[in-house]
């Protein structure tokens, strides 16, 4: 679930599912796919992209669909990342 605000200090559904996955113990994500309300899919945001990295060396190689029938890897999203 995404909790939009209008001042920008939302969370994310993405957020909120890692969040769940810790809970769980777990920490490494194989695929992403984020659906907004009319069902169109959405990259995640820039926020996401580096939690989800942070959260598992591995995730640099999450599929993550941005559009029907495009995937790519989270590692694709985040170029120069910084923990590389």
């Amino acid at each position: 679930m995404c909790i939009d605000t209008a001042c920008s200090l939302g969370f994310c559904a993405e957020h909120a599912a890692a969040a769940a996955m810790i809970t769980a113990g777990e920490n490494r994500i194989v695929r992403i796919v984020a659906v907004g309300r009319d069902g169109r899919i959405l990259p995640p945001c820039g926020r996401c992209r580096e939690f989800i990295r942070q959260l598992h060396p591995d995730n640099r190689e999450a599929e993550v669909m941005v559009a029907p029938g495009v995937i790519v890897r989270l590692g694709e999203l985040l170029p120069h990342d910084w923990l590389a």
